[in-house]
């Protein structure tokens, strides 16, 4: 069953692959002077606006692909053909665990975090999101105690969560393909903003982290020395899997909403607009830093394409 589960999930990236191969080859047959750019899963969501801002928006076709693997193979066989050397093309992966893509084209750009998701979890997302939809100046003191409780529960939650983050550390270095995804943050922590952070349920916790232990046949002294290479990178903000750091950062966001509409915490009552949905990547995006090393890399290829 596991064979054949790999063997069709095989075919679809070879057919995704494919796929958007020949769309960019005829795309490219009808818009000769536009700039090409290949994304993960949803991250057009992140990107695009930012593109828009030094190409226009007209100017740019993109392509979602369904994962790193098929980015990467559609950069090689894009740039290994003569036809599309000249090409404005522009290809964009997470780092994740993974050894840098980073020096292998001038055309790649790989985050300098382990996701986009983390461009989006930062405090100063949290303060760009205080001063727009909760009308909150950094002067008042409402602001800076919501700043403050929030890398308090940070911390926390980066507690709770390293000994997962060791162990999707190590499925990378073992090239393994355990579901990490199975651990759902919002069942590893209710988030309280004003207490000490605690895990939901430790027993179901611990039976999950124990089964991709097992999956994984990894022994604890193998974890702590994750755990120690973890600790030495810190800024786990940026350093840890992204998905989760979202889940927490929207959490947390959603009860501010909540207390702040029926008057707790804060000193004023004021309806919080926001809507956070399964969309997130779209409705936070304007929040999101955008890192000087992509600033950089799209001017760079704003000159090439402007010569």
């Amino acid at each position: 069953m596991e064979d054949e589960k790999e063997i069709e999930k095989m075919r679809e990236e070879r057919q995704t692959f494919q796929s958007t191969f020949m769309k960019f080859i005829n795309d490219k047959e009808y818009h000769k002077s536009h700039v090409f750019c290949f994304y993960e899963g949803e991250d057009g969501k992140y990107y695009n606006n930012r593109i828009y801002s030094k190409f226009t928006k007209e100017n740019v076709i993109t392509y979602t692909v369904g994962n790193k693997k098929n980015v990467l193979k559609l950069l090689n066989r894009i740039n290994s053909d003569i036809l599309y050397q000249e090409v404005c093309t522009m290809f964009f992966i997470d780092r994740d665990y993974d050894e840098s893509k980073i020096n292998i084209s001038e055309k790649l750009f790989e985050t300098p975090c382990y996701s986009i998701e983390n461009l989006y979890s930062q405090k100063k997302c949290l303060e760009g999101i205080l001063q727009s939809e909760f009308s909150l100046n950094p002067h008042e003191k409402d602001f800076q105690k919501c700043i403050d409780d929030f890398e308090e529960r940070e911390k926390e939650f980066h507690t709770i969560i390293m000994e997962f983050n060791s162990l999707l550390y190590l499925n990378n270095k073992k090239s393994n393909n355990c579901q990490f995804s199975r651990i759902e943050t919002n069942k590893i922590v209710d988030i309280d903003i004003e207490n000490t952070l605690k895990i939901k349920d430790s027993k179901k916790y611990q039976e999950a982290i124990n089964k991709i232990k097992e999956e994984l046949g990894v022994k604890e002294k193998e974890i702590e020395v994750a755990i120690n290479e973890l600790s030495k990178k810190g800024e786990y903000s940026l350093n840890f899997r992204g998905k989760n750091q979202l889940d927490f950062f929207v959490e947390f966001l959603k009860k501010l909403k909540i207390l702040r509409k029926k008057g707790k915490y804060f000193e004023k009552k004021y309806n919080v607009k926001l809507n956070i949905t399964d969309n997130r990547l779209s409705e936070l995006s304007q929040y999101a830093i955008t890192p000087p090393e992509l600033e950089k890399f799209l001017n760079k290829h704003k000159l090439k394409f402007n010569i």
